[in-house]
């Protein structure tokens, strides 16, 4: 049965690769690189998980790592990358090559990019996790704020470093060839990244990283290594944040300093805590709808100012009275009712006083909605952490017991 539910999630995992990888190839450039931007970030975000959700510690210079693995990308492609000649596949066209060619047409080509492909997100992993443990087995030692500090100071060495070498281009950045968009490659990394993390915490070895988070007194005197655990947890996220880096850098062909910048890492540490500090399966969506929220806001057209200031003072109204419900209802279909009931007042009240204030001195305007995209994002956000501080998921996490448990209950109320 243990074997059976494995077999199962490995082979379900590789037809959902294989299908946006099918999916992706039907659509513009604009939306594949999109795919490919999404599952780096869930890569990003679940191996930040790792560090400060699973273990309990606090880094915020998770860019650094993912700017390691694309440069050293962009470095090893500059040096070593020749694309291979056609000619190599001639001893091959009547056998087994031609038969590839039946099933799919010029697969043999792209393979030896693919191949490349493969082998710089191991290069860049493993820079990413030499890196990581040199500035990990001196500061893990800190904790908290102080740990903070101290991965905020190697972000911002790592970029200042970056911005005068002249082979790695300066502050305008490097230009990176082939340019390989591999959908599956990326979603793939970004399964792994779980596997490994949700294995890790299955097993006997995830209790040390769980004792640290918990306690690192009382798991020091139980006889954990808390140095060594910091230390393993650091590279293994540090490792898949460069192999992101390595995958984000042949994926758009080009990477500059601003790709990596401090806000990048905050915003994976906002996923972070969105989801859950510490649940997989909460880094992994609210990887997803962080990254997708500011791109679909993107198509916003301009907003009535009446109708912007009337939706923030529903908005304030509906967060009020929800908060409100949370913290003073504990039957659970009366809260329900109340919640829906409160969204509903405030949906009412945003066209009311969009016409109310239709007529108001300096409200006449309109608003570019686009200029507004991380103005509401940010409002999402804030929002979401009064509401639900313990983020989406908590600590809660996605499994085949709890997708049994709902067929179960389904049943039972047929019955």
């Amino acid at each position: 049965m243990f074997w059976g539910k494995r077999l199962g999630s490995v082979a379900l995992a590789l037809l959902g690769c294989l299908i946006l990888q099918r999916v992706g190839l039907g659509l513009n450039s604009y939306f594949q690189t999109m795919l490919v931007l999404a599952g780096v970030y869930v890569t990003l975000s679940v191996s930040l998980n790792l560090i400060n959700g699973i273990t309990g510690q606090f880094s915020i210079g998770h860019a650094a790592f993912y700017m390691i693995g694309a440069y050293s990308a962009g470095v090893l492609a500059r040096a070593f990358y020749v694309p291979l000649d056609k000619s190599l596949y001639s001893p091959l066209n009547n056998g087994f090559q031609g038969l590839v060619q039946s099933i799919s047409p010029g697969f043999t080509c792209q393979l030896q990019p693919l191949m490349w492909l493969i082998g710089v997100m191991i290069a860049g992993a493993i820079f990413a996790a030499v890196a990581g443990f040199v500035v990990g087995l001196p500061s893990l030692r800190l904790k908290g704020d102080y740990l903070a500090i101290v991965t905020m100071g190697f972000g911002e060495i790592v970029s200042i470093i970056v911005r005068n070498q002249e082979p790695l281009g300066k502050s305008y950045g490097l230009e990176i060839k082939p340019t390989i968009p591999s959908i599956f490659l990326t979603w793939l990394l970004a399964v792994v990244c779980i596997a490994v993390c949700r294995n890790l915490l299955k097993n006997v070895h995830g209790l040390s990283f769980l004792a640290v988070r918990e306690d690192e007194v009382a798991s020091s005197a139980m006889g954990v290594n808390v140095t060594r655990v910091k230390v393993a947890a650091f590279v293994l996220g540090s490792a898949f944040a460069g192999a992101a880096g390595a995958i984000y850098a042949h994926s758009l062909g080009f990477v500059s300093p601003t790709n990596f910048s401090m806000d990048i890492s905050f915003i994976i540490l906002t996923m972070v805590i969105l989801g859950g500090s510490g649940s997989i399966t909460g880094a992994t969506v609210a990887a997803v709808v962080l990254f997708y929220i500011p791109e679909w806001l993107r198509d916003l057209k301009t907003i009535p100012m009446a109708g912007f200031v009337g939706a923030i003072f529903a908005t304030i109204m509906v967060v009020a009275l929800v908060k409100r419900t949370l913290d003073g209802f504990q039957e659970k279909g009366r809260k329900t009712a109340m919640i829906f009931a409160s969204i509903g007042a405030g949906i009412v009240m945003t066209i009311a006083l969009r016409f109310a204030l239709k007529g108001v001195t300096g409200l006449e305007g309109s608003i570019d909605g686009n200029k507004l995209r991380f103005v509401v994002l940010a409002a999402i956000l804030v929002i979401l952490m009064l509401l639900r501080p313990q983020g989406i998921f908590a600590h809660h996490e996605f499994s085949w017991k709890w997708v049994k448990g709902l067929f179960k209950k389904k049943t039972a109320v047929s019955a």
